[in-house]
């Protein structure tokens, strides 16, 4: 395969179904097939109530009840705004945190046409001007919207950001995904071209960059805040990663031009760039850490992390164009805008650059597609907070351990992260799912991967998908009231008989209830709301267990609130 393949998704061809099997460094691993049957799936998101949903490139997401479901809903299909072509498709998917009680998905596309009032499809749903031959390139934007759905069908979509000039099909958007701290995240790659270095300098006539500066478009976008004050409006969100109130699409409080007077939109938006494919990135357990799985050009994959948001939040630049790995970049080392940042030891320019976490070369193409963490304790110690990156064309997925166990993985030198699985998955994603177990998105094959840990290899048996959703007319947010919950749409994949244990009170003990349902009454002493986590664990009869929990509130009842009191 040739290395001017951005992420290889389809770019070089589809690779055959009939390849090798799953290898596996350790006899106790195993991949099944959760789902099947898919077009094209891009991302696997799982819902507290049990339900799943699955993102195809073409812009199709489908609904299954639980992982035992055969007959899915199609609920919602973008196809005719997205542009689904080599890189470009409908790539991003999230829940609301509080999904289905707040019923919003949101996505994040390729928009098949221009930006904000130049909206008319542009080029057919699987063409567009050859990348190599015409370096004019098919001028896209791309779009963060919010779905709202009612029931099972799309009933409204809200575009937040409309944003991402994308002149050539790769590295278009990527990701988008809500934090621990309730903020919507979101990633963008540099829109430029793969084949040659691009700083902009062939434009498209017809769809011309009229924002960037002269000679700072392509992948110099990247690198936008190094030289705002020369852009026309706004840099774009190109080559970033992005922090968002999920409601308005605006930049987040914290972030670390929020507050900044004078900043643009997208300034007080960003809270890292310099990127190139920032394809796919998740959070550390338990925090908003984001590690980012960073596709690279000619030398080398990344793993670049952004410190969690606080008080001292500080821009992160991670070098690219001008940077890739841990050095300077022949093709462009030379443009004054990477002058700049190499001066002082690599210190210079507004934002200093920051290292990779890891970096690993592209000696025979390479293609860092997905990343995750496995929180849970069903695996072992040595996998517990490890880091887990999957990368498409080498057809493996490995991991870099946190030996320490202080729930951060330790550094190790780069290319040496260990490999858990080879071969057969073609992996454009990571995600936990039921179980703590890894599920990966298979694009060629059309279908959704798990990998789980038998603790007798010649005993197989997965964890049951736990589900926890209200009952009996219920209501998730109110005043003080009696709650009912329902574990019903929990299932265990080999049909057996599951046990039930809750935790109604949010202490984190699943000591107050058992059975498939539950109930509990619940009351406030002033007027200060209160916000309980309800969770359900699910067990079955080798004592393999799945947990589900979902967020209740309990207000004072308003006629009570006041200065009578």
């Amino acid at each position: 395969m040739n290395r001017r393949c951005a992420w290889l998704m389809l770019i070089c061809g589809l690779a055959a179904a009939d390849v090798a099997a799953q290898t596996w460094t350790s006899p106790n691993f195993r991949g099944s097939v959760a789902i099947s049957g898919r077009n094209q799936p891009t991302q696997v998101r799982f819902a507290h109530d049990g339900r799943v949903f699955v993102a195809e490139k073409p812009g199709a997401i489908w609904m299954y009840q639980n992982l035992a479901d055969s007959a899915p809903v199609q609920i919602a299909d973008l196809g005719g705004v997205v542009h689904s072509y080599q890189d470009r498709g409908l790539l991003g998917l999230a829940l609301d945190p509080r999904f289905p009680e707040q019923p919003y998905l949101y996505v994040l596309y390729s928009f098949n046409g221009g930006l904000f009032a130049d909206n008319p499809p542009r080029w057919p749903a699987a063409d567009c001007p050859d990348p190599i031959a015409d370096f004019a390139g098919c001028v896209i934007s791309g779009h963060l919207s919010r779905l709202t759905l009612s029931g099972n069908q799309l009933i409204d979509e809200q575009v937040l950001i409309e944003d991402w000039y994308q002149q050539y099909p790769s590295h278009s958007i990527g990701s988008v995904r809500f934090g621990a701290d309730g903020y919507l995240y979101v990633s963008g790659g540099d829109g430029a071209s793969y084949v040659h270095a691009d700083w902009g300098q062939i434009g498209n006539p017809t769809w011309p960059d009229q924002r960037s500066p002269i000679n700072q478009g392509g992948a110099l976008r990247a690198q936008g805040l190094e030289v705002e004050s020369l852009y026309t409006d706004q840099v774009w969100l190109n080559g970033s990663l992005a922090r968002i109130d999920p409601r308005s699409g605006e930049g987040a409080p914290g972030n670390p031009l929020a507050d900044t007077p004078g900043a643009s939109p997208n300034a007080r938006r960003i809270i890292a760039h310099g990127l190139r494919n920032p394809f796919r990135f998740t959070f550390r357990p338990g925090t908003s850490e984001p590690w980012i799985s960073d596709v690279g050009w000619r030398g080398w994959e990344e793993i670049n992390v952004v410190p969690q948001i606080g008080a001292q939040t500080v821009l992160h630049n991670f070098g690219w164009p001008c940077f890739e790995g841990r050095g300077a970049l022949a093709d462009y080392q030379t443009l004054p805008l990477c002058t700049n940042l190499y001066a002082n030891g690599n210190s210079g320019g507004r934002t200093p650059v920051t290292m990779p976490f890891y970096t690993y070369p592209r000696t025979t193409n390479k293609a860092i597609t997905g990343i995750a963490f496995q929180a849970g304790n069903h695996w072992p110690q040595a996998y517990r907070n490890a880091v887990f990156f999957a990368d498409y064309i080498d057809n493996s997925i490995r991991f870099i351990a946190d030996a320490d166990q202080d729930g951060i993985p330790d550094p190790v030198a780069d290319g040496n992260a260990t490999i858990l699985g080879q071969g057969n998955f073609f992996a454009v994603d990571l995600v936990e799912g039921p179980g703590k177990d890894l599920f990966w998105v298979d694009i060629n094959q059309g279908r959704i991967g798990r990998i789980s840990w038998d603790i007798n290899p010649t005993q197989r048996n997965l964890a049951p998908s736990a589900a926890i959703a209200l009952d009996g007319g219920s209501v998730a947010d109110g005043p003080p009231r009696t709650i009912s919950f329902t574990a019903a749409n929990s299932i265990d994949p080999e049909s057996g008989t599951l046990s039930y244990a809750w935790d109604l009170d949010g202490d984190g003990d699943f000591n107050d209830a058992s059975g498939i349902s539950a109930s509990q009454s619940y009351s406030v002493i002033d007027a200060t709301p209160v916000v309980l986590s309800i969770g359900v664990r699910v067990s079955d009869a080798q004592g393999a267990s799945d947990e589900a929990r979902m967020i209740v509130t309990i207000a004072r009842d308003l006629i009570f609130a006041d200065d009578f009191e």
